[in-house]
């Protein structure tokens, strides 16, 4: 099975615990991913922005540092990809491809002039807010839209190639982004609204809309975004509503690996997609979606 992740927390929690990517604690290291055939991960650093101690740059500056030694020390088995034909020349090569996303701006200070410092470090991707209002747009708790300066910062960040990633905006910024958008947009980390009422998801008309501007939605395993009994019945009804609403080109998966406390029930860490994987194999899902939706769409959004 050949899996692409569009979101985990992992370098925080290795900082946090002060453990290596080799073998830990978390939901993701080495270790655990080396049955998959092939894999690529997006690493997400996360402002915090609304928690205490939250929305410094230090919370992307030192766990970011530790994954590049990380990296370093495993090189053998895992390298950086700032785009998906990157990630797939390493991925062909044996490797785990490691991608990078900011996650909520006030890590570089809300600032555009800081976006071409970020390409350089090779992130591919980004959200504009976490849980907390900031300077470009409003999160998702807020009614707050895109500001002058988030435009602008958006502008910017799709010039330089760096896709953006709505999993956290208000629904306001979400419609004010789709009318500016230059390039395609993903949600790296939801799911479907109607199935669960939660605010973090996308209602039906912006999983149709993100779809139509050739964007992706990928899965994600915390319970509190999927509802019910969040098991695998769970998520295959998620992925099935947003298949039927975005087509299969533009669905994936973003599990949310060690920024949740819980995850789905049948899920204890990354190899437990490959569990997913058959179960939906033994519902009747081909092959070719089934590499579609863990591998090929979030590949070529990244291209």
């Amino acid at each position: 099975m050949k899996l692409f992740d569009g979101h985990c927390d992992t370098a925080y929690e290795l900082l946090k615990r002060g453990e290596g990517l080799a073998r830990n604690s978390c939901h993701i290291d080495l270790q655990k991913a080396a049955g998959l055939e092939a894999y690529a991960q997006v690493f997400a650093f996360c402002s915090n922005a609304g928690r205490p101690g939250g929305g410094t740059e230090r919370l992307l500056t030192e766990p970011l540092a530790l994954l590049c030694r990380e990296v370093e020390k495993n090189r053998s088995r895992i390298g950086f990809a700032a785009n998906g034909a990157e990630a797939l020349r390493l991925t062909e090569q044996g490797r785990i491809a490691a991608l990078l996303s900011v996650e909520g701006c006030e890590v570089i200070g809300c600032d555009p002039g800081r976006l071409e410092w970020l390409r350089e470090q090779g992130f591919c991707m980004l959200t504009l807010t976490w849980n907390a209002d900031n300077a470009l747009a409003g999160w998702h708790g807020s009614a707050l839209g895109l500001t002058p300066r988030g435009r602008d910062f958006v502008r910017e960040a799709q010039r330089l190639g760096l896709r953006i990633d709505v999993s956290h905006l208000s629904e306001t910024a979400f419609w004010q982004l789709m009318d500016c958008t230059q390039a395609p947009i993903l949600a790296s980390h939801s799911n479907s609204r109607a199935l669960c009422g939660c605010t973090r998801n996308l209602t039906d008309d912006q999983l149709r809309a993100l779809s139509q501007a050739g964007g992706t939605v990928g899965l994600n395993l915390y319970p509190p975004f999927l509802g019910g009994k969040a098991d695998f019945d769970t998520l295959r009804a998620h992925l099935e509503h947003m298949l039927t609403l975005c087509g299969e080109d533009h669905v994936a998966l973003g599990g949310d690996l060690d920024g949740c406390d819980e995850l789905a029930r049948g899920f204890t860490d990354v190899s437990s997609w490959a569990s997913f994987y058959a179960y939906l194999q033994a519902a009747g899902y081909p092959a070719d979606l089934l590499d579609r939706i863990f591998f090929r769409n979030l590949l070529q959004l990244l291209q």
